[in-house]
């Protein structure tokens, strides 16, 4: 039988005060990357109903833009799921952790925050419990597998070089030191790889000297994004080989084929274990500021940490685990807004921890995503030596020029405000900027962040001299 797996994903690049996507040029002639992977990728599989004979994975943020601005790709991927069920007896969907973090590196409660918010996300839009789970870039350890097992995750995917011996296909039962089992599904590297950077043509050609079970796992933007047309050669692959097509859920039933010991600390894109997200280990060529961010952002994790800690002990992250109500749109009138600010520090944290960051060697929007999520954090902590600090310890890793970019200046509740005077100038203002609530108070703006239910007022006067000055 042969296994698909698309993981889908794009990191989260909504501006951490407004959460709105900004333009970004780069991504032209559509305002925004998202914009452009689902037109050229996730649009085009959906028409096709490929993702109705693949396991996918989704990320919860890109899920949620899909939902909001794609609704009838969600809604695809959602019949996507049940479709496996009725074919198979197991959905296609896998959960993936609520942010695309590098797990080994950060601590055991953040993986467990992680995790948990991502199985809520999951049951929250595919209406049951997820039976596997996607690792973000397969970095794994054997701490994190005990966390999935704590959650009752039967299966993940790795890949060859992931495992002693290096043999593919599945599952195989990984033994934990708790006593408890997880099953491993190994991707063939030759026939995803062949797939992902050869196309169809490449990917048939090893296929034929293939045997037994066909584990491929891959990139889901390749079908169309990265290789324009993979789309419907993948449609066409699936239609003449429909009888010799399953989805891990289906091999997972048939119970264990043999055992593995997993290799600890490595991924399926660094070949220096997990070095390009903490070192400067060559990958994508020279990046001597990786190093300095890893610290920057531990840094930062045990700061908003201690914050969390000193005010509530470890009532603060019984607190954090259930906030992902909240976050899926709950109401938050429980929390005083004291409490909503420490739980967004928590969320901007985790986000600042977003592996795209260090992915590339060159300084792009990832590097500027976990910075301005990092500035967000400390920002709620609301102590500015704090942000003088991080500011300082920035300053040694990156150009001045590329400092200048993140000084502190205006922020969340005041850019709503010039964004509801810009809109108002060409008479399409709207109440709405993103979380905040604006409302014209006599001379005043008055800003209502919903997120932490906390009032802002600007005398208009100087908001215009401002905008016009």
């Amino acid at each position: 039988m042969i296994a698909f797996h698309l993981h889908l994903y794009q990191p989260d690049r909504a501006d951490p005060w407004l959460e709105l996507l900004l333009p970004e040029p780069s991504a032209s002639p559509y305002r925004h990357w998202n914009e452009r992977v689902s037109h050229e990728s996730y649009e085009p599989n959906a028409e096709l109903g490929n993702y109705e004979w693949v396991n996918f994975d989704v990320g919860p943020t890109l899920l949620t833009w899909l939902k909001n601005y794609r609704p009838w790709v969600y809604v695809a991927l959602l019949e996507a799921d049940r479709a496996g069920l009725e074919r198979w007896g197991h959905g296609n969907a896998l959960a993936h952790p609520y942010y695309h973090v590098i797990l080994p590196l950060v601590p055991r409660r953040d993986r467990e925050v992680l995790i948990h918010w991502g199985v809520e996300f999951f049951k929250r839009h595919f209406k049951r419990g997820p039976e596997g789970i996607w690792l973000p870039e397969m970095a794994v350890d054997v701490e994190t597998l005990e966390v999935l097992a704590d959650y009752g995750i039967g299966f993940t995917i790795l890949t060859q070089s992931q495992v002693r011996g290096g043999r593919a296909g599945g599952p195989f039962k990984a033994v934990l030191p708790s006593g408890r089992n997880i099953a491993v599904f190994v991707r063939d590297e030759g026939l995803s790889n062949a797939l992902a950077f050869g196309g169809f043509e490449r990917f048939l050609e090893a296929l034929r000297g293939a045997s037994g079970d066909v584990i491929v796992a891959l990139d889901g933007e390749t079908f169309g994004h990265h290789i324009r047309g993979a789309e419907r050669e993948l449609a066409r692959f699936i239609g003449s080989h429909k009888n010799e097509l399953a989805n891990l859920g289906k091999l997972y039933e048939r119970g264990y084929v043999g055992e593995v010991e997993i290799i600890e600390r490595t991924s399926w894109s660094c070949p220096h274990g997990l070095g390009r997200w903490s070192r400067d280990c060559g990958c994508d060529g020279p990046a001597p500021w990786r190093e300095g961010l890893r610290e920057l952002i531990d840094w930062l994790g045990r700061t908003v940490d201690a914050a969390l800690e000193q005010r509530y002990g470890s009532a603060g992250w019984r607190m954090l685990m259930e906030y992902i109500g909240v976050i899926l749109g709950g109401d938050s009138s429980k929390y005083t807004p004291e409490q909503l600010r420490l739980l967004e520090a928590q969320r901007a944290k985790l986000a600042a921890n977003t592996s795209d960051a260090w992915f590339f060697s060159r300084l792009g929007i990832e590097f500027g995503i976990a910075v301005r999520w990092a500035l967000r954090a400390l920002e709620l902590l609301g102590d500015l030596s704090l942000i003088s600090e991080f500011m300082d310890r920035l300053s040694r890793i990156v150009p001045e020029d590329v400092l200048m970019l993140y000084t502190p200046g205006i922020r969340g509740p005041l850019m709503a405000a010039m964004m509801y005077i810009t809109l108002s100038v060409h008479g399409i203002a709207s109440d709405r900027i993103g979380p905040y609530i604006v409302r014209p108070v006599d001379d005043e703006l008055e800003i209502f962040d919903t997120r932490t239910r906390e009032r802002y007022r600007f005398r208009y006067d100087l908001l215009w001299s401002a905008f016009v000055g």
